[in-house]
């Protein structure tokens, strides 16, 4: 089993940075570790978390709140996912997953696309940040440049 994700954060700098999120830190993190705890990109996440300080995760959220901005704009504009903008917006949320948490292939963004609709919790979280019907928006974009990716 991979080395359960840990961080140097202090208490009051995890509530800080990940809100109300903090206050469920173990529940959320053991239901982590039991479905995805044997993968290469929970233990290349837990490598990468473990270093993480508060500058660190206040970038993270910020890099991730300008790519949730740019897909409420581009949905309130009526953009088609499957559009040239769109698809740069999700390869943009996929460099974002690869440089702060694990390596992500088209392939896997696409799967993690499934997420997004399928997961309440993962909507609940893009949707959040972006407006409803994003979940599948975004589904539709990370497909369109999976595909984007492999015409080459």
């Amino acid at each position: 089993m991979a080395k359960k994700m840990t961080s140097p954060l202090t208490a009051e700098e995890k509530r800080e940075v990940w809100g109300e999120w903090a206050d469920r830190e173990e529940e959320y993190l053991d239901e982590v570790e039991q479905r995805w705890g044997d993968s290469e990109a929970y233990a290349q996440s837990a490598k990468r978390v473990a270093t993480y300080g508060k500058e660190d995760w206040e970038r993270i959220k910020s890099d991730n709140a300008a790519i949730e901005a740019r897909i409420r704009e581009l949905m309130d504009a009526g953009a088609d996912p499957a559009g040239e903008a769109a698809m740069d917006v999700a390869e943009a949320q996929r460099q974002h997953i690869s440089r702060w948490f694990y390596d992500t292939t088209h392939d896997f963004h696409v799967l993690k696309g499934e997420l997004y609709v399928d997961d309440p919790r993962f909507r609940a979280g893009i949707e959040a940040g972006t407006r409803p019907g994003a979940a599948e928006w975004l589904r539709e974009a990370i497909r369109a440049n999976a595909e984007r990716f492999s015409r080459g």
